[in-house]
């Protein structure tokens, strides 16, 4: 049996969260979350954790362009460390650049404005996140 694992991209305002199945092959959008604070988003992290029986997360890291770390990058990195202390599961950290601009561009494809649609971008963008870290993991399996 595979664990569940949560994919999670910190934005300013909103947190996008995706779920990935329980066979750990595919990441599925779950909620959008807004931020409003550190202590409000352990509380609400822990519920999930508990009600999905969720063990490990893979939260985007926002590098620049060049993979060099920006104040974005250290602030995430801050909120990183903070759930470490505060939850009891494994924390992955993803390499996240571009993955709004692609959930942006999805929508765009479908004739709608990414400004009206922001929660669910958050929420592709976590999928993004989520299954990019799959993916590698279902790569390195294959070849053991």
């Amino acid at each position: 049996m595979y664990e569940k694992i949560l994919g999670i991209d910190l934005g300013d305002r909103r947190i996008g969260l995706a779920l990935s199945d329980g066979l750990g092959l595919l990441a599925h959008p779950m909620v959008t979350l807004p931020w409003m604070g550190i202590e409000a988003l352990i509380k609400e992290l822990n519920q999930i954790i508990d009600r999905e029986s969720v063990r490990k997360l893979v939260v985007g890291v926002p590098f620049t362009m060049k993979g060099t770390h920006s104040a974005k990058t250290e602030q995430v990195k801050n909120i990183i460390e903070e759930l470490r202390q505060q939850l009891e599961v494994e924390i992955i950290e993803m390499d996240e650049r571009l993955t709004t601009k692609m959930a942006e561009k999805v929508f765009q494809s479908l004739g709608k404005k990414p400004s009206k649609n922001r929660d669910k971008i958050d929420q592709l963008a976590a999928v993004f996140i989520l299954q990019s870290y799959l993916d590698q993991i279902q790569l390195l399996q294959k070849g053991e």
